[in-house]
């Protein structure tokens, strides 16, 4: 898998992207969209065909569960494939398991600031889930583009990167992203 990240500072800018996304034949189970707060979503909900992540909306249904990381699961939709696949991604196996189930014990296992457990929940490595929580505080709204490219897929001698990841990192650049990360 191979994920590309853009950081947007208007909502007209994520809709633009998630159009010019979609024109380029990627499909919603490849694209994700963060947002700090209803306040920063609901306009991008409407003008387009996708779902925006509520950081605050997830975070709060995890607490009504009592499970930070476990209930971030279903709420993300990765309910299918089980917490242990969805932490597997992020390279701790299952060791959360361990963490005992609770918001403060994840937070500390993660090392994490105030969204930390909530990111990587949804797949972000460490770094991914600094820049995105960085952006999320500040108002930004981060659209992610995960493919089944490989690294190997997206190694070019010197020419022009032709994998979907560069077409995603084409419309990100066209729509005016403040900040593009090469994710895992």
């Amino acid at each position: 898998m191979a994920r590309k990240i853009g950081v947007f500072q208007t909502e007209q800018q994520a809709i633009d992207v998630i159009s010019q996304l979609e024109q380029a034949g990627f499909v919603q189970g490849e694209l994700k969209v963060l947002a700090k707060d209803s306040e920063h979503s609901r306009r991008i909900e409407s003008e387009s065909d996708v779902h925006v992540d509520e950081l605050r909306e997830l975070e709060a249904a995890s607490d009504d569960e009592g499970d930070a990381v476990f209930g971030m699961t279903a709420a993300t939709g990765y309910a299918g494939a089980g917490a242990n696949a969805v932490m597997g991604m992020t390279g701790y196996g299952i060791a959360p398991y361990t963490v005992g189930g609770n918001a403060f014990a994840a937070a500390v296992w993660f090392g994490h600031d105030e969204h930390g457990s909530t990111l990587h929940a949804l797949g972000l490595d460490n770094e991914e889930t600094q820049i995105c929580s960085q952006a999320l505080q500040q108002g930004s709204i981060v659209v992610i583009v995960e493919t089944d490219e490989t690294k190997s897929m997206l190694d070019k001698d010197g020419g022009p990167d032709l994998s979907r990841q560069g077409a995603a990192e084409a419309a990100f650049r066209s729509c005016g992203a403040s900040l593009i990360v090469a994710g895992a």
